[in-house]
């Protein structure tokens, strides 16, 4: 495949094309769909104003332009530099549990040709979970236009439907990329892919309810050393 195929791959040969892109290997191919992606979607939610509105200048504030260039560098900075890091460290992550869970970890498959390709590795999953994010554009494009010009809460649950449904579909694309790189079972592979939301939600919690015992202690201690209203 070469890369168009396999972004047409990605939405109508799923599975086939997963199992390629861990085999090729095509990091690059892969980093490049994550930053247009990104832009796409990061300077449409900007642009329409769904995140990050922009700040619109008044009476006694001026530098209303500058601030929305500061914010919108930002934007385009993530999307180029953050995110494949980002991207890359959900991928050493997938790699450590995958391996935990039993993942097949650099073994050879032999072709009928002769020709051997290593599976099981961190730079195929790379380049998979890159190509994964691809479904997210039409997120970008129907999602912020949903919750601005429909208005009301209809569009807005209609815009968080369709984002949910993006996720799910993400979702099931990083579970066969992981799936066929690590020949793990489909529970296995979801465990993968779940587990860090999993463990990032507990800790969320535990923090949410430790943060509040200590508040809630610190306030009744206020309270009792206040004095007395006459």
């Amino acid at each position: 495949m070469n890369f168009f195929e396999r972004i047409y791959g990605v939405f109508f040969q799923p599975r086939e094309t997963m199992a390629e892109i861990v085999r090729k290997k095509p990091v690059w191919e892969g980093i490049i769909v994550l930053i247009v992606v990104s832009l796409l979607s990061s300077v449409l939610a900007f642009k329409v104003g769904i995140s990050g509105q922009p700040i619109q200048p008044g009476p006694g504030f001026s530098h209303a332009p500058r601030l929305n260039n500061l914010f919108f560098g930002f934007i385009v900075f993530g999307s180029i530099f953050l995110n494949p890091i980002l991207y890359f460290i959900y991928a050493a992550i997938y790699h450590f549990l995958a391996e935990v869970l039993g993942g097949e970890m650099y073994w050879r498959e032999e072709k009928e040709e002769g020709e051997a390709v290593v599976l099981g590795t961190a730079k195929g999953l790379y380049s998979a979970v890159c190509f994964a994010v691809l479904p997210s554009i039409f997120s970008a494009l129907i999602s912020p236009f949903l919750m601005k010009f429909m208005g009301g809460i209809g569009g807005v649950l209609l815009g968080i439907t369709v984002s949910l449904g993006i996720f799910i579909w993400i979702a099931f694309l990083n579970i066969l990329a992981i799936k066929e790189n690590y020949k793990l079972s489909t529970g296995n592979a979801a465990l993968v892919f779940f587990m860090p939301v999993i463990v990032g939600i507990v800790i969320a919690i535990l923090m949410a309810i430790f943060l509040g015992s200590v508040f809630a202690g610190v306030f009744s201690e206020m309270m009792r050393s206040m004095p007395p209203i006459q």
